[in-house]
Parts: C-alpha cells; structure tokens; sequence
C-alpha cells in the first residue's frame, strides 16, 4: 500500500476585539497618574498575549493510494438523480461522492476531478465509504481515493 502524504502550514492568529472598552472603563475609578501605569501594564499584558497566541501549525494529511478494485463505469443517467456509477465484479453498485471545490484540488486529494470517466470503461479503484447523501440511491456512496483505467488484455 502506498500512501501520499502533504503538508499544509496554517497560522493561528490572537484576535481580540472586545478590549477596546476595557481600557476606558478600567481606567474611570483612578487618578491620573495611575491610569498611565495601568494603561502600560495593559497595554505590555495585552501585547505579549498576542504575540504568544501566534505559531503556526503543520498539519499533515495522507489519504491511502491502493488501487485494487476491478469495476465498470455505468450509465444510469435514466434512473432519477443518477449519473456514471461503478458496477463491481460481484453486482454491487457504488456511487462516486462528486465534492465541489472553490479552487481545485490537488489530484492526490480527489483523483476522480481530474478522471473523466465514460460509460463501459473498465477501471481499477480505491475507495473509502463516505457520509454524503444521494438522490439516485442505486448503491453506496463512496470517495475515490485512487482511479486507474484499465485497457483490454490488463495493461494500464
């Protein structure tokens, strides 16, 4: 089995914005001399726990590359809500989760956005079961996590 493997940095930012008011009504009850005191001390306090609260957090994400599973593209677009499925050696239906993207994704991370399946086309898979809801129902929705297309006499 091989797995591939990224890594994404995200920073982690200290944001506050509800201090703004603390430091006019802390700063009512005492005289002048020690609003400018209290007003560094807040300042320097509310400064270093900013800056404490900023890091950065790598994260690493690997999604499994096994690609074992022969099947079938097929074309149940005359069924209600239904499209290409994946028809297994053994009769079982799966239906491919299709994920919406604002940019698109790397193709280790959804290969089947960058696989144009066609109907008939004998294919090799890998999938995980997903959660996602379906309106065709013909079978069990799964997220490619790998696709292969197979040509006749098993060479890819």
């Amino acid at each position: 089995m091989t797995v591939n493997c990224y890594s994404k940095t995200f920073k982690k930012y200290f944001i506050v914005s509800f201090f703004g008011s603390i430091p006019t009504y802390f700063t009512k009850a005492v005289s002048n001399q020690a609003k400018g005191y209290h007003m560094r001390l807040f300042g320097f306090t509310f400064m270093f726990l900013a800056l404490w609260q900023c890091d950065t957090t790598e994260v690493i994400i690997c999604f499994p590359q096994e690609c074992h599973t022969k099947a079938t593209v097929k074309d149940l677009t005359g069924l209600d809500g239904c499209g290409l499925v994946f028809e297994l050696e053994d009769g079982t239906i799966l239906e491919p989760e299709r994920r919406t993207y604002v940019q698109p994704p790397k193709p280790e991370e959804d290969p089947l956005y960058y696989f144009e399946l066609v109907a008939g086309q004998k294919v090799v898979i890998g999938y995980e079961s997903s959660n996602a809801g379906s309106i065709c129902m013909a079978g069990d929705v799964v997220f490619v996590t790998c696709i292969k297309s197979v040509q006749i006499g098993g060479t890819q």
